[in-house]
């Protein structure tokens, strides 16, 4: 097998590994808070990271890091809680193609806080993510996609945990020079675990085997799905790990389906070709700009 084949194979088993930690969030919504949730996702990551990183002696986080790890570890908090929470209360295919919108978020604040220019192509993939997020959000009626009382604060969650993601992206590009990946992670995990702690306190359900399950795999689909994805993404390039992380909509669709009976509509689908369709441009639109450099 060549590095090339290998890395799209840990790539794409890195995905749908996430898809599956997506998954287990949405089935422990019924029974915990979705600050719980997040909690016991970031410390069960932290701790099968720190494993990892003790099994490949590979390095720790740095405490001149800690004011990186922080800021990236709240937005993570932010992120994370705002993405289950809609998990919990919409379909698993729409928050998933919903958070496809990240790296539109990330060319949109490159022109607001760095000044970046934006040509043609950036553009049109802003106003083809912004059009398919409305069908997918509009598209359909309520009960297609669960929509209720107090479902309106879902579909805002949905759309700004891609924006809380792109800072989060931003900080990752602007950081990796300087920090290992698997340190990386690790050191903002714990910070989040941390920062999310006060908020977890509250009841908590019967702690039977199956919940005590779901609540241990979480941090070890995060953490194993981190570890396959960068070492996939080490192997090849970023545009190709781009078009395998379009299968997330598949694993979603599929996930949602077989464990809660979901079946996306027509507008899904439609929408999510248009956001798919403007990542895809805009990956090419970063892929030149690069080259031309």
């Amino acid at each position: 097998m060549n590095q090339s084949t290998k890395g799209v194979l840990l790539s794409a088993g890195g995905i749908a590994i996430m898809c599956s930690m997506d998954a287990v969030a949405k089935a422990l919504g019924a029974q915990v808070s979705t600050f719980q949730i997040v909690f016991v996702r970031f410390l069960g990551a932290a701790i099968w990271l720190a494993l990892w990183i003790v099994l490949t002696r590979g390095q720790w986080p740095k405490l001149t890091d800690l004011g990186r790890q922080a800021l990236r570890g709240a937005l993570l908090v932010a992120t994370a809680t705002m993405f289950f929470y809609a998990v919990g209360r919409l379909p698993l295919a729409v928050v998933a193609a919903l958070g496809m919108t990240a790296p539109l978020y990330v060319t949109l604040l490159g022109a607001v806080v760095f000044k970046e220019r934006l040509n043609g192509p950036a553009w049109l993939a802003l106003l083809l993510g912004a059009v398919g997020a409305g069908i997918i959000i509009l598209g359909g009626d309520g009960a297609e996609f669960g929509a209720g009382a107090g479902e309106p604060l879902a579909w805002a969650a949905a759309l700004l945990a891609p924006f809380t993601y792109a800072l989060v992206l931003a900080l990752l590009k602007h950081h990796s020079s300087s920090e290992q990946p698997a340190a990386m992670t690790l050191g903002q995990s714990l910070v989040a675990a941390l920062l999310v702690l006060p908020l977890a306190f509250g009841p908590l359900p019967e702690l039977t085997p199956p919940t005590l399950g779901l609540m241990g795999l979480i941090g070890f689909l995060g953490a194993a799905g981190f570890v396959l994805v960068i070492n996939g993404l080490r192997l090849i390039p970023v545009s190709v790990f781009a078009v395998i992380d379009y299968t997330a909509l598949l694993w979603a669709a599929v996930l949602g389906f077989v464990f809660f009976g979901e079946i996306p509509q027509l507008a899904f689908w439609a929408g999510a070709i248009l956001i798919v369709g403007a990542c895809v441009i805009n990956t090419r639109r970063s892929a030149r700009a690069a080259a031309a450099e």
